[in-house]
């Protein structure tokens, strides 16, 4: 997603699923893909994809929006995102993010002390061990923190998240039952999750715009 500090970025796109769940790897198969709509036309993606190497799983994200206006480009955004998780434990991140004339790029990576961050931005600097990025929401155990490693800019974003209930939605040309959750960061966004934990859909609202992540697959 899509990082979630939305200043002219989008969720990012960004931990293991509730106890009760099962993974929302497997729920989502080899991975989710996203068309991003604004006003009902396509600006974009948001694709994520799934592979297990023994007890690591590597999860890549794809993020590409673009809106033109009379002929002129006003929101221009793609992140890359590679992470590497073992359990709840995020073991490696990479990314790199343009949004507009801003370029950024963040690493991360465990060690025995905690998180090392290295991000073009900010510098170096140690985040606990049990840091979450972003980029994580994928993940509905997400919604249970208020603290996140920014996976674009390399800073920590802090947020609140509200539970909304439960609702019908449109995932995969299908109507689903969602349970949705707000989420109060920088900018404010929506995310839907299914019944086993899945992804299901994500709204955020900015620059005059509201876009609506549609899940095909």
């Amino acid at each position: 997603m899509h990082d979630f500090a939305l200043s002219r970025r989008t969720l990012l796109g960004g931990a293991a699923a509730l106890l009760a769940l099962p993974s929302p790897a497997a729920a989502a198969g080899d991975g989710i893909d996203f068309d991003v709509r604004v006003a009902g036309s396509s600006i974009g993606h948001h694709r994520l994809a799934f592979r297990r190497h023994g007890e690591v799983l590597r999860v890549s994200i794809d993020i590409r929006m673009k809106v033109r206006l009379l002929f002129m480009t006003v929101f221009d955004y793609t992140q890359r995102v590679e992470e590497d998780w073992e359990g709840e434990r995020l073991l490696r991140l990479e990314s790199t993010t343009v949004d507009g004339d801003n370029h950024d790029a963040v690493t991360a990576v465990a060690d025995t002390e905690g998180i090392a961050v290295r991000s073009r931005r900010f510098g170096e600097r140690l985040m606990p061990a049990d840091t979450w990025p972003s980029t994580a929401f994928w993940r509905q155990a997400a919604i249970r923190r208020t603290r996140f490693l920014d996976a674009a800019r390399g800073d920590w974003r802090e947020v609140r998240i509200e539970d909304r209930g439960v609702e019908q939605v449109i995932a995969g040309g299908q109507s689903r039952a969602g349970h949705r959750f707000h989420v109060d960061t920088s900018r404010d966004f929506d995310v839907w999750y299914g019944a086993n934990g899945d992804w299901l859909k994500l709204q955020w609202s900015g620059f005059g715009m509201t876009a609506d992540y549609v899940r095909l697959t």
